[in-house]
């Protein structure tokens, strides 16, 4: 059962619905989820974003304060493997569906929790959208220009990375429930979850005081390795280890920098990385993008052009992951998860309108 709205936790049940999963997604009558009025929207104003997080699923349109809807809604419980729900905590138990109230009707059931801090701590009853979990998390103050102003990530990772957490603590939770017949709650936060993307930042903070920062397009621990400019615009290299550093100071034809005392370990080019970039800065401005591209490849150094979207979406190895599929009328990011064994269909389920699945389901659970 699906109560999520919003992203995160519509992007946790969509790759349970991707993956197999019957999903029943219930919505708030007549407005349904928040995101059905996010934009962008396509030329019939339905959102694609709302598209972008709710394949395959059935849509149930419900008024949770009607007593007859809460039947239902404990009827379907009862024979569900899991609940995911992204309310604010509190929220879920003045409906009478908290965990402690489920697990009366249904004691194996997996019920996943998705909220900005958390269900415990002193936080645990703010609001928490995406952006606000980026800055608590402290993950926007290592995002932005070099020594500049924070920034949020461009895409919404505070949800994505809630729903990726929530997916995993639920399966984990499943498979679990397979070995001691028992249920779980799995307590997923948005903040937790962002902080949790920064193990070195925490470690050096927590064992030497340092407070890193923002570094721009650069890595804050490995030098040369980053973006750089060329002849005709700007590509990606990246330098990890004695066996790529001595590649491509071959390659640029500077064997005599690889052991000068300035930049001889990895640490010493971090320390002297501006020298570093007067020397390497004209050389790369000889060659344009392909060029180097080109020439890096073939030296076995990872490189990579900076694609924009349109650029991404028609890579032939996206088209060969079939990290693109087709949704009803869309055409949306694809399923991450290869397994062998089962499909990965090009075609998936399609975006339910608003309540197109209500009677189905009264009639199913009556």
């Amino acid at each position: 059962m699906d109560f999520t709205q919003a992203f995160s936790g519509p992007f946790c049940t969509m790759m349970l619905a991707d993956n197999g999963a019957r999903v029943i997604k219930i919505e708030k009558k007549i407005t349904g989820d928040m995101l059905r009025d996010a934009g962008p929207f396509d030329d019939d104003h339905n959102s694609l974003y709302f598209a972008s997080g709710n394949r395959g699923k059935e849509s149930v349109e419900l008024d949770l304060t009607d007593s007859n809807d809460i039947a239902l809604v404990k009827a379907i419980i009862k024979d569900a493997d899991i609940l995911v729900e992204n309310f604010r905590p509190g929220v879920m138990a003045k409906l009478g569906l908290s965990y402690e109230d489920v697990i009366k009707i249904n004691p194996k059931i997996i019920y996943t929790s998705i909220s900005g801090f958390g269900q415990t701590g002193p936080r645990k009853h703010e609001p928490g959208f995406d952006m606000i979990a980026q800055g608590y998390s402290g993950l926007m103050s290592v995002n932005g220009e070099l020594h500049g102003k924070a920034l949020r990530v461009g895409v919404s990772i505070g949800d994505m990375n809630g729903g990726l957490f929530a997916y995993m603590g639920t399966m984990t939770a499943l498979y679990a429930r397979e070995k001691n017949e028992k249920g779980s709650h799995v307590d997923i936060s948005m903040t937790d979850g962002l902080f949790a993307l920064m193990p070195p930042q925490v470690a050096n903070y927590s064992n030497t005081g340092k407070i890193e920062t923002t570094c721009g397009n650069a890595h804050p621990a490995i030098a040369p390795f980053g973006v750089v400019a060329t002849a005709d615009g700007e590509i990606i290299i990246s330098i990890l280890g004695k066996k790529l550093w001595h590649a491509f100071c071959d390659l640029i034809n500077r064997p005599e920098i690889e052991m000068d005392e300035r930049f001889k370990t990895n640490e010493l080019r971090l320390k002297n990385r501006n020298e570093f970039r007067k020397i390497e800065r004209p050389i790369l401005k000889t060659k344009t993008s392909d060029e180097w591209i080109s020439l890096f490849q073939k030296a076995g150094i990872p490189c990579a052009r900076i694609n924009n979207i349109k650029e991404a979406c028609e890579m032939e190895q996206i088209k060969a992951r079939n990290m693109l599929c087709k949704a009803g009328d869309y055409i949306l990011a694809g399923n991450p998860m290869k397994m062998s064994g089962y499909s990965d269909d090009y075609v998936k389920g399609k975006i339910p309108d608003l309540g197109e699945h209500t009677d189905k389901i009264r009639n199913e659970f009556k």
